[in-house]
């Protein structure tokens, strides 16, 4: 992967955990924050340890909102390609989503939900559709960066 791709999914990144560090969202969010996940790893059961993008506790509720921020241009992943990297950014935000049930039913947490935040919609209204629909299924919300009000 070249290093300019990387160094640009870096700053995407940073922007984002900078609005929500400075409270253009309205929210509390806690970025890089170390997450114990639980499930099945190589054939081994037992606990592993993850980092989440972007942890985000709603003011006034007791909702966590779980960020997997994605640097993915949708435009350059061939059509081949396209749904196997959307299945990987799924699994992984739901391996947080999974480990982060226990809190919830320890009281924690009223709700649950996560996100995948992408910096741009798709130029194909397809591929857009596809994303939307397939995450939709897992009851997690896509956010295309460019669209949102409280970006910087």
């Amino acid at each position: 992967m070249p290093v300019k791709r990387l160094a640009a999914g870096q700053a995407f990144h940073k922007q984002v955990q900078a609005a929500f560090l400075s409270g253009l969202t309205g929210a509390a969010g806690f970025p890089e924050r170390q997450w114990r996940l639980l499930g099945q790893r190589r054939g081994r059961l037992g606990q592993r340890r993850g980092r989440v993008d972007l942890a985000v506790e709603v003011e006034g509720e007791q909702m966590l909102v779980i960020i997997e921020i994605k640097g993915t241009n949708w435009d350059l992943i061939p059509a081949d390609r396209l749904l196997r990297n959307l299945r990987r950014h799924l699994h992984q935000l739901q391996g947080y989503l999974d480990s982060a049930m226990e809190d919830m039913e320890a009281g924690r947490w009223a709700s649950i939900a996560g996100a995948l935040l992408y910096p741009a919609r798709p130029s194909s209204t397809e591929t857009a559709t596809v994303i939307e629909r397939l995450a939709g299924e897992q009851a997690i919300m896509v956010t295309w960066y460019e669209d949102v009000g409280w970006r910087q």
